[in-house]
């Protein structure tokens, strides 16, 4: 099952506002200033960097299939066996995660590894989680 990745409203402003606030500005430069050795950088930063959060920020999701938990966010994509899922648990931790909202899940698997992520409908993924990993703990707030 496909879960998309939740997005405060907040964040879609600032992140969506400073890419098309960079792409306009690198855009700008290049049209106005001589080709130089420096456009390509001015290209690099202003422009290509943007468009690739962009494609983070439009393609991170999360899929529960039989045997893992697949992590996708633009191209990189973690697979997390589902037998080494130890717990779940909501949270607001605002570490750097393929999540794009605060009301995130905690879930820790391996030795001591964990990964955040906030899938739209949190109570429902929790749900499937549990059903397809019984030894799952689940904590609750």
């Amino acid at each position: 099952m496909k879960f998309k990745s939740k997005q405060d409203w907040w964040l879609t402003l600032i992140v969506w506002g400073a890419m098309f606030f960079s792409i306009g500005n690198g855009m700008y430069t290049l049209i106005e200033e001589p080709f130089s050795a420096d456009m390509f950088f001015v290209l690099l930063v202003s422009i290509i960097l943007p468009l690739f959060i962009i494609w983070m920020w439009l393609t991170t999701c999360y899929i529960l299939d039989e045997h893992h938990l697949v992590v996708k966010f633009g191209p990189f994509k973690k697979k997390i066996p589902l037998e080494s899922i130890k717990s779940v648990k909501k949270t607001m931790n605002p570490l750097s995660s393929p999540a794009l909202s605060l009301k995130r899940l905690e879930i820790v698997y391996g030795d001591f590894q964990t990964v955040l992520i906030s899938p739209e409908d949190r109570e429902e993924f929790m749900k499937i989680l549990s059903a397809k990993c019984p030894h799952v703990k689940v904590e609750k707030l």
